[in-house]
């Protein structure tokens, strides 16, 4: 064995040293400067880090200018109003309240920049970030030794890093991978500052170590089983020998069958009945693909919120509970609305004609948080959901979502929306046309739904995964609905067991998505408002379909000799 280069109370020193480190705040730092001796040992430890093929891919920006520094902070300031918006409610209250910068206070500020290699790296080949990874591990060594000399770094991620590298003027190639400011400070805190504050529990080892491979379980995945199908000679015989001649309740007949066994029971029954009402905005609409500017979408809402609107009085009247979620409207809610729930992933998605609509981790949040919020209403008693959208610049969503997962022409897939006049439907179809065009050809649900979806159609889809995952009845509205319960099926097929398609929309693409999906509607009324109104006027005949299976009589209880006897 190898002379030991290290003592044992050299390895407690090393574990101290990582045990304390710390994201310091800027409410913390002192204004003495940090001499060049002191900074050269904390950028050597930097340069002594590894990194992949000794490719060495880091270059440092030292920052002391008062006036870049003032530029960089416009910038977080920009950005901070941007995340703020981001948390639910409780959350952004705490968010509002933290100081997570410390870019003016602190004696000097460092950028840490990527430098791809122009030439071919070892170990690069396969994995591309692994460059990236190697300028990480050297912030790593930066922030382990700056903890050992007493001096404190703060890692400033809430910055646009384009903004940055122009203040900088950093050459294009450059990527920034951390803006760091440095100083003494008054204290170092016991804990990690959010730690303290409670954003998050600190996790435990066994929290994080995953033994030999993966096993996960299925409550950490939207998974959705088939339906079983062992109740339903049963449910079957059970209709069939009703008061009635054989089919003569039609459709109610198939819905009624559907129930029984979605609930795994004879005897269904129908609980707390909601509608989940899901707002955001587009980046599209700046083609001009809606006739109604995009300041409909909050003023809906807030319509929503005062009980004015038609999804509002169509619940009320059937006794259906219904749910308002800002998913991404481009607008600020005041705080204390009641009725609102706050699952704001941005101000709007961004616009797929230049750019895909949200980022994987922004469509993560969206399934997730659209599953939150039918687990929530479950645990409340809920057995039976519809979903219902606004959303001005959806419908050019939806037609997107639908061509490519349908494989139909833009032309097939795009109506009238809210009302748009002749020579919209053309600039839509070709603004559509265009769009489609700037992106590869795909059948990854993930990669349509981040390029092309919007946060509340996200949002939806991931909420009736949950819902279908959780044994409850999915009503489907119309168009925009629909185009969500597209991406629930592409990614979980056995979705379609728990749906009834509630109505057609007179929007021409939605006859379309329910030939694909193979399914037909319990109406068609010629309506395309969204909010959910086909569901919650649907909701009566499902009703009567549990009705008749659980209170009708048979022909035995009845006395009654039907037509085999």
């Amino acid at each position: 064995m190898e002379q030991k280069l290290f003592s044992d109370n050299d390895v407690r020193i090393l574990e101290e040293i990582i045990l304390h480190r710390r994201d310091v705040r800027g409410n913390r730092f002192l204004p003495d400067p940090i001499s060049e001796e002191v900074l050269d040992k904390i950028l050597l430890a930097a340069l002594n880090g590894p990194s992949v093929g000794f490719s060495q891919p880091w270059e440092f920006v030292v920052i002391r200018d008062p006036a870049l520094k003032q530029d960089i902070r416009f910038s977080f300031d920009e950005e901070n109003t941007r995340a703020s918006y981001l948390f639910d409610e409780e959350k952004s209250k705490l968010y509002a309240g933290m100081k997570l910068e410390g870019i003016l206070e602190s004696p000097l500020n460092l950028a840490v920049f990527y430098k791809p290699s122009r030439t071919v790296v070892l170990g690069q080949t396969s994995m591309k970030e692994v460059g990236l990874y190697s300028v990480v591990c050297a912030i790593q060594n930066m922030w382990l030794m700056a903890r050992a000399l007493n001096v404190g770094i703060g890692w400033v991620s809430i910055l646009d890093p384009e903004k940055v590298k122009r203040i900088l003027k950093a050459p294009s190639e450059n990527q920034l991978v951390a803006y760091l400011c440095l100083g003494y400070v008054k204290e170092f805190l016991d804990k990690p500052e959010l730690e303290i504050l409670e954003w998050e529990k600190k996790k435990l080892l066994g929290q994080v170590k995953v033994n030999e491979k993966y096993n996960r379980s299925k409550e950490e995945e939207l998974t959705v089983q088939p339906v079983s199908k062992g109740l339903a000679p049963a449910l079957e015989h059970k209709i069939n020998f009703k008061t009635k001649p054989l089919g003569a309740l039609g459709k109610l007949e198939q819905l009624a069958l559907q129930i029984g066994l979605i609930q795994g029971t004879l005897t269904p029954i129908l609980t707390k009945p909601v509608i989940v009402v899901f707002a955001g905005d587009h980046g599209i609409t700046e083609e001009g693909v809606s006739a109604y500017p995009q300041e409909v979408t909050f003023q809906m809402v807030m319509n929503f919120l005062g009980g004015g609107a038609a999804i509002n009085v169509f619940c009320k009247q059937n006794g259906i509970d219904i749910n308002i979620v800002d998913a991404g409207v481009n607008y600020d809610f005041p705080s204390g609305l009641a009725g609102l729930t706050r699952y704001k992933i941005g101000r709007g998605t961004r616009n797929f004609m230049k750019e895909p609509a949200m980022s994987r981790d922004e469509l993560n949040q969206c399934l997730q948080a659209g599953a939150k919020i039918v687990r929530e209403l479950h645990n409340q008693g809920s057995n039976i959901i519809g979903f219902g959208e606004m959303g001005i610049g959806n419908t050019t969503a939806a037609s997107a979502l639908m061509s490519v997962i349908c494989k139909l022409p833009p032309a097939s897939c795009v109506g009238n929306g809210t009302g748009v006049t002749t020579a919209g439907l053309k600039k839509k179809i070709e603004v559509l046309e265009k769009a489609l065009a700037k992106y590869p050809s795909t059948s990854d649900p993930l990669v349509i739904l981040e390029t092309f979806g919007g946060f509340e159609i996200a949002q939806m889809c991931g909420a009736m995964m949950q819902a279908a995952k959780l044994g409850m009845i999915v009503m489907v509205d119309g168009f925009i609905s629909t185009s969500a319960f597209l991406g629930a099926h592409a990614l979980q097929p056995a979705v379609k067991d728990f749906a009834v398609f509630c109505h057609q929309s007179g929007e021409q693409g939605h006859r379309k998505m329910l030939e694909y999906l193979g399914v037909t509607p319990l109406l068609n009324l010629d309506m395309r408002l969204g909010e959910g109104t086909g569901a919650a006027i649907s909701y009566p005949i499902i009703k009567s379909a549990v009705a008749f299976l659980n209170d009708m009589a048979s022909f035995e209880s009845a006395g009654v000799s039907n037509k085999e006897e």
